[in-house]
């Protein structure tokens, strides 16, 4: 890092094999979301692709199971060439290759299918990402500023698959590419003391073409006149394009009321088209009819939309009324349809500040949305080596309503603290599926129904206890939801799921050499269908730290992970330390980190759904230690 008068620079590198992700979340960089933000038009558009070959999400530390190879290079800076114009740049090359492993069982027991399939799993991910930002801020007075903002990002990636599924050898492969290039205008005027004029236009174009390969045919009673067919391949390219403007007017009333109008006009433009393919050897045998798709989506939204907050001493009234005109055309196969639906949303709520102590807040909300582009293409896709998914082919909108109430009682600083939040959204039209199950393959065909319900209660608690200088927590959460779904075309059947979970923690604050953090979290999830499923999960902690004085402290990471539906190996530990000792003040620190002292080589977990019954392994980076040494000037 340099720090001049006009000019700053930031250089970074990282290169690393020991899991660290030095990227942090790449995504809020490239694409940051900001809800109902000012000038944050665009913010909520993106491609999407039809499958990835990526590792799921666990709960659990991502870097215990990152196998990684990773380069990193960035540089930064800022540039004052007038007191009016600040210039920002960024820019960074990522290099990754990252291994990923896991044994699975999958336990199906529906309607019409029953069976077990067992699946071994080795991942390679190899990705190239360059990303480019540049920021332009002109200071036209002291109540006028212009700022763009210009993005490139480009990725490549090239996934590989080796799986034995059901003792079937099997090599899948990914090869894609993303382009997004995003140019933001944003004019912004103070022409009074409380009233704010905002002016934003945005242009995005985003692609992503991928060509997916599976060296195995699982899909002889889907296709079974393809006799000699023994592997699949798959095109398919998606695109986006979006253009918009919105109009701001921001206005503070001397009382306090807040008014706010937008107008703006947002248009979207997508295209899909994928390509299935049976082969035999290198020789494509047939294209089958139904697994094309040709599919061209644009939606134009015409938009107004207005929103007041009324102060009342201590007590605010929020409403919201937003009016859209939307203008779509679908053509999926070469056929075209067009439609103008005409919409309003509405929200009302309030917050109520009733002392120093007790704060309450509520709002409704109704609100319509228009189907998105992966709802609505007409053919299937393959979304995975023995999966497929296709959309409802025509227009939807869908309503829902949605309650939401909070009541605190209690400051953060306060020695009590407490907090409860509940969320009661009901679907009135919603995406369900029928899914054609078998054991080599499944298909999901999107289906709209009504009434889905989402219920979810949670309450926090903190209390510091001061003769032991100690902070406690609790935490409950209750969530439930009801939905239908439909399965080897069988009616409509009800999915009810419940979640409970109770967290318990204390922390210390001591003045001394020692200190700790202790909790421990209890899950239990019931998935009730036809049958019942349930499971009750798990996890504990404790952090300890000794600060032995100005230049030597060390910390120690401890958890526990137990899964009750596991027939063995329930419990799961892990310890990681890290020691630091300052040889110079503010110059030189010699340091001393260890993960996974326990040389815990895998881990299991149990997950349930209304289909299925997993139980899966990882496989973890072993026990390492590593000297570091930091060095400033």
């Amino acid at each position: 890092m340099n720090f001049g008068k006009k000019n700053k620079y930031y250089f970074f590198t990282n290169f690393n094999t020991v899991g660290y992700d030095a990227t942090g979340d790449i995504n809020n960089l490239i694409r940051p979301f900001r809800m109902n933000e000012p000038a944050s038009i665009g913010d909520n558009q993106s491609v999407s692709s039809s499958l990835s070959l990526a590792p799921r999400n666990l709960n659990f530390k991502d870097s215990r199971t990152n196998f990684n190879n990773a380069e990193l290079v960035s540089l930064n800076a800022i540039f004052n060439p007038t007191d009016k114009l600040k210039i920002k740049t960024l820019g960074f090359f990522n290099w990754d290759e990252t291994d990923f492993f896991r044994n699975s069982v999958d336990i199906v027991d529906v309607s019409g299918a029953s069976f077990m399939n067992t699946e071994t799993y080795k991942l390679r991910n190899k990705k190239l990402t360059a990303f480019g930002k540049l920021d332009l801020i002109y200071n036209i007075s002291k109540t006028k500023m212009l700022e763009t903002t210009t993005k490139y990002n480009f990725g490549d990636y090239n996934n590989s698959a080796n799986l034995v599924f059901n003792g079937n050898a099997t090599i899948e492969n990914l090869k894609h590419q993303n382009t997004l290039l995003d140019q933001k205008v944003n004019y912004t005027n103070k022409f009074k003391d409380q009233k704010v004029f905002l002016l934003t236009g945005r242009f995005i174009h985003e692609k992503t073409p991928q060509n997916y390969s599976v060296n195995q045919f699982f899909y002889h009673d889907l296709f079974p006149s393809v006799s000699t067919a023994d592997n699949v391949t798959q095109k398919s390219n998606s695109q986006m394009q979006f253009a918009g403007i919105n109009a701001h007017l921001l206005n503070r009333k001397k009382n306090g009321d807040l008014l706010e109008l937008q107008i703006g006009n947002a248009f979207r433009k997508d295209k899909l088209s994928t390509a299935f393919s049976l082969l035999e050897n290198n020789l494509v045998l047939e294209a089958p009819e139904g697994y094309q798709n040709h599919t061209a989506y644009l939606v134009n939204d015409l938009y107004f939309k207005s929103k007041y907050r009324l102060k009342i001493n201590n007590f605010g009234i929020v409403g919201n009324l937003d009016l859209h005109q939307l203008f779509n055309t679908l053509e999926n196969n070469g056929i075209s349809d067009n439609q103008t639906p005409f919409f309003v949303n509405p929200s009302l709520g309030f917050d109520w500040k009733i002392n120093d102590k007790n704060k309450i807040a509520s709002s409704y909300s109704y609100n319509t949305s228009n189907a998105k582009m992966m709802d609505v293409f007409s053919d299937f896709v393959l979304t995975g080596f023995r999966s497929f998914s296709k959309g409802t082919g025509s227009f939807n909108q869908l309503n829902a309503s949605s309650f939401f109430l909070n009541y605190q009682l209690g400051n953060w600083s306060d020695r009590f603290f407490a907090n409860t939040f509940f969320i009661y959204n009901k679907n009135h039209d919603f995406f369900s599926t029928n899914t054609h199950i078998e054991q080599n393959f499944a298909k999901a065909e999107k289906i709209l129904i009504k009434d889905r319900e989402f219920f979810s209660v949670n309450s926090k608690f903190d209390y510091y206890f001061k003769f032991i200088s100690s902070n406690l927590k609790l935490d409950l959460g209750y969530s439930k939801s009801d939905f239908k779904n439909s399965i080897n075309n069988a009616s409509l059947r009800q999915v009810i799921s419940n979640n409970y979970n109770v967290g318990l923690e204390l922390r210390s604050g001591f003045k001394g050499v020692f200190n700790f953090h202790i909790g421990t979290k209890w899950t239990t999830n019931v998935i009730e269908t036809t049958i019942k499923n349930s499971f009750t999960d798990n996890t504990s902690f404790l952090d300890m730290t000794f600060l032995f004085n100005d230049v030597f402290d060390v910390q120690f990471q401890t958890e526990r992970y137990y899964f009750g539906n596991l027939i063995k190996d329930k419990a799961y530990y892990f310890l990681d330390f890290d020691a630091r000792y300052k040889l110079i003040e503010n110059k030189l620190t010699l340091g001393l980190t260890g993960k996974n002292l326990f040389n815990t080589k895998t881990f299991r977990n149990y997950n349930i759904s209304d289909i299925v019954s997993s139980s899966t392994e990882y496989r973890l980076l072993p026990r390492y230690v590593l000297l570091k040494l930091e060095y400033r000037f």
